[in-house]
Parts: structure tokens; C-alpha cells; sequence
């Protein structure tokens, strides 16, 4: 006859709970029921290493490196896991934050050191009193003389979090040293101008936190300066996020359809544009490091025959990532959503957008855009937009 045993206490079954519980989600993480010998098999790998390995070994960084390979198995180019660090500057990047001074730079060809060529109002370098024209020689006693602009962005950010010294030649050719603070920045990313007294250019380097905003301003400003056309300028914009972008084209486009995406079941939700608009002549300029949030921008405007494109054929992304931060400070950022243009075009289908008018940059120009000294009035990929302008079927 079995004994009956003793019951088990409310801490036994506690702990039978949460073991079943840990059960189930491995289970259900690695795929069902098979999927078990998966996570059995990762568990025995790390247990041989754990065990047998004779030497130092990191058992978060062998993790992390699984992880990483997991996600790039799948073989997107748009979707990887980040570390905690790496998404800690992740999340920094998505809010158009950067570790620095609040400064632009070029290459000094006098002195070899680096002249500022921009400080952010209110910024650390602008609060510490430098200011354009100034060239940086030092940091913290280190020349930083014939060395890469990355030598130099390398010891402002390793003084993240307290005041860097940096020796700068004025203008008059004193030298001086000045504590600057490296703290996070925000680096506005949409800047504007009212070309020939007439055309409103907006650049948006990408569609990150505060583009939205940003780019709705730089329009509300060019209309009052007068703007009767405007030119968009979305080259080398990687994207980011479709609630920026949408707020943007919410504010140019009549009442309808903006932004439908589905997930893999083929669910759609859909973003509305209200009645409210810009009617004056547009173009948008593009190129092929223009993605994602980007191209879309430029598709949407000329699917409601609202602008056409001047510039270079895009890649044709289409496809919207979501970021799952996980319990440790890690996160996965995945491709979740399929989208498509008001005219519910697929671009990932379609292979990207082919401009209305193409034109090309030299190497120089290139060179010069992607510093900041190419002027649009000698950019011929800006002034082909222009002329699109003119078109009278735009």
C-alpha cells in the first residue's frame, strides 16, 4: 500500500509554481513543445563551459553573444539585440542626444587642429564661451593636431559626465584653455532657409525625437517669411520614427490615408492625415542612403500628387522595427510591421522610389554635403528640386 506522504508546504508549492512557470515560458520561448531541446541544448553547452573550460571565462558575454547571433540569424538588416550599454546609447541616438560640447568641426589646414565651424545656442561650448573660428589644439593636454575628427570626438566623450579642458587658438592667435562640460547634447535635426527670397529648404538629417516638431516649425517659419514652394531635403535621412513623420505630413497633407502598416498576420492599423494642409508647390530631394521614415516621406507626397522627387534612386526599406527592452537593461530591436504608401504601394516590393528628375553629386560635392559646406545654390541634386517647383504639372 503507498504512503500518502506528508503535503507539501505553501513554499513547496510555491516553488513547484515558479519552476513550472519557468518551464512553460522556455517552452513557449523556444518554440512549443520541441522547442525544449533547444533551450536544453543551450544550457548544456553553457554547463560544458561552466565545467570543463580551463580557462577565464564571461558567461554575460557569452550570452550576450548568442543573443546577438540569434537575432542575426534571421537575416534582417534592420533588426539586431543591443546589450545594456549598447542600448543605453541606443536610446540616447533615438533622442537626437549625442555625447559631446554642442560643437561642428573641420579640419584646420594652418594648425592642424580642428576649427569650430558651429556651436548649439546654449550648448556647453557656447556657455563656456567659444565660439566659431576658434581651433581646438588640445584636450586635456593630449594634441589632438593631424589626428581624425574621431581622435578628437573620442576624448571629449571620454570626459562624458565632467568638464574636458580644451586648448583652443582664438582668432587674434592666443591660446587658451577653456573647461568645457561633455554632457549630452541635443543636436536639432531639421534646419532651414528661404532660398531667392521665394522657396522654403528644410533639411531633416532623420526622423528621430523632435523631427516632427521641428520640421512643422521650420514650415510655419518659411511661410511667414514668404515661401510660395518648398524643397525637402531627406538625403542620408536613416528614418526613425513613424509618430515624427507623421506629424510632419499630418500638417502637409489633406484629410486622408498617411501611413498603413501590418504585422504578420496582415492586422493593419492606419494613420490619418485631418484637413488641414500646405497647398503650394513641393519637391523632395533623396538619394540611396535615404530610408525607411524617409523614403516613405517622399512617397506620401507624391502619391497625393503633392510634390515630386529630384535626386537618386532609394533602397526601398518598408518595414517598421519595434524596440522590446528586456529585465537586464538589454533590448531586441525587430522588423514588426510591413507598410505601405497611401496608394497602399509596398516600396520593398517596388524596389525603392525612382526620382522625377535625377541628378547626381560629384565626390566632391558629396564630400561637401555630407560636411555641411555644400550651399543649395551649388548643389545640383537641390537645384533639379527647384526646377521641379517650376514645372507647372507640380
Amino acid at each position: 500500500m503507498a504512503s500518502k506522504g506528508r503535503r507539501p508546504g505553501k513554499g513547496a508549492l510555491y516553488a513547484m509554481s515558479g519552476a513550472l512557470a519557468a518551464f512553460a515560458i522556455i517552452i513557449l520561448g523556444f518554440g512549443g513543445v520541441k522547442g525544449f531541446a533547444r533551450a536544453a541544448k543551450y544550457a548544456a553547452v553553457m554547463r560544458i563551459i561552466r565545467s570543463q573550460f580551463v580557462g577565464d571565462y564571461d558567461l554575460d558575454a557569452a550570452t550576450d553573444a548568442a543573443l546577438t547571433a540569434a537575432v542575426d540569424s534571421i537575416d534582417d538588416d534592420w533588426s539586431y539585440y543591443m546589450d545594456a550599454d549598447s542600448y543605453d546609447a541606443y536610446q540616447d541616438y533615438s533622442a537626437n542626444l549625442y555625447q559631446g560640447i554642442g560643437v561642428t568641426i573641420s579640419q584646420d589646414g594652418e594648425t592642424g587642429g580642428f576649427a569650430i565651424v558651429t556651436t548649439d545656442r546654449d550648448g556647453p561650448a557656447d556657455r563656456a564661451g567659444l565660439a566659431v573660428g576658434d581651433v581646438i589644439l588640445a584636450v586635456d593636454g593630449i594634441s589632438v593636431r593631424g589626428k581624425a575628427a574621431e581622435d578628437l570626438r573620442a576624448l571629449i566623450q571620454a570626459d562624458y559626465g565632467k568638464d574636458a579642458l580644451i586648448t583652443v587658438r582664438r582668432a587674434d592667435g592666443t591660446e587658451e584653455d577653456v573647461a568645457v562640460s561633455c554632457e549630452a547634447v541635443y543636436s536639432n535635426p531639421v534646419s532651414y532657409q528661404l532660398l531667392d527670397g521665394r522657396v522654403g529648404y528644410v533639411r531633416i538629417a532623420n526622423f528621430r525625437q523632435g523631427a516632427g516638431e521641428e520640421s512643422v516649425a521650420a514650415v510655419e517659419a518659411l511661410l511667414e517669411q514668404g515661401a510660395d514652394g518648398f524643397v525637402f531635403d531627406v538625403r542620408s535621412n536613416p528614418g526613425g520614427q513613424v509618430s515624427e513623420m507623421v506629424t510632419i505630413l499630418d500638417r502637409l497633407l489633406p484629410e486622408g490615408d498617411l501611413f498603413i502598416r501590418a504585422d504578420k498576420r496582415g492586422r493593419e492599423v492606419v494613420e490619418r492625415s485631418d484637413e488641414t494642409c500646405v497647398e503650394l508647390p513641393m519637391a523632395v530631394v533623396v538619394n540611396a542612403d535615404s530610408y525607411s521614415a524617409a523614403e516613405f516621406f517622399a512617397a506620401a507626397l507624391r502619391d497625393y500628387d503633392w510634390a515630386k522627387i529630384a535626386g537618386q534612386p532609394t533602397t526601398g526599406k518598408a518595414r517598421s522595427q519595434v524596440t522590446y527592452s528586456l529585465w537586464d537593461g538589454s533590448a531586441v530591436h525587430i522588423s514588426k510591421y510591413s507598410y505601405l504608401t497611401p496608394d497602399r504601394i509596398d516600396l520593398y516590393d517596388e524596389g525603392g522610389l525612382e526620382p522625377d528628375s535625377t541628378a547626381e553629386l560629384s565626390e566632391e560635392e558629396t564630400v561637401r554635403y555630407q560636411t555641411g559646406w555644400l550651399a543649395p545654390e551649388d548643389d545640383p541634386q537641390v537645384q533639379a528640386a527647384i526646377e521641379l517647383l517650376d514645372d507647372p504639372e507640380c
